[in-house]
């Protein structure tokens, strides 16, 4: 197996259509195997927020089934990407329990000093 890294673009999650909610994407249906006709997930921007800003860095997950260590490579609407040992493993947000990074400061856009 080559130890080839792969540049990948982000991929534009649109959250929303011309100022509305963006309605969940149509699954063409097989007539045989029931399957559902919308795709939905739950999204919790603060915690993606809190994940991105990590980008880069070396971090600790858990999630439901462990913990794993790795550098934080991509984050998206419903996953993320932790570069571990060679191997991107992507993750499920909705299983994320945590994570661990070095601490993060936050400033207020107005500039320093000033509160909310």
């Amino acid at each position: 197996m080559d130890k080839m890294a792969t540049t990948l673009g982000p991929i534009v999650q649109p959250l929303q259509i011309g100022y509305q909610p963006a309605a969940g994407t149509v699954i063409g249906a097989v007539p045989v195997v029931p399957q559902p006709h919308h795709y939905g997930l739950s999204y919790e921007p603060v915690f993606v927020d809190h994940l991105s800003r990590h980008t880069g860095q070396r971090i600790g997950v858990v999630t439901i089934a462990g913990r794993v260590e790795g550098i934080l490579s991509g984050v998206a609407v419903d996953h993320i990407q932790l570069d571990v040992g060679g191997k991107a493993l992507h993750m499920r947000i909705a299983q994320l329990v945590y994570f661990e990074g070095l601490p993060i400061t936050y400033e207020h856009p107005a500039g320093p000093g000033l509160q909310p």
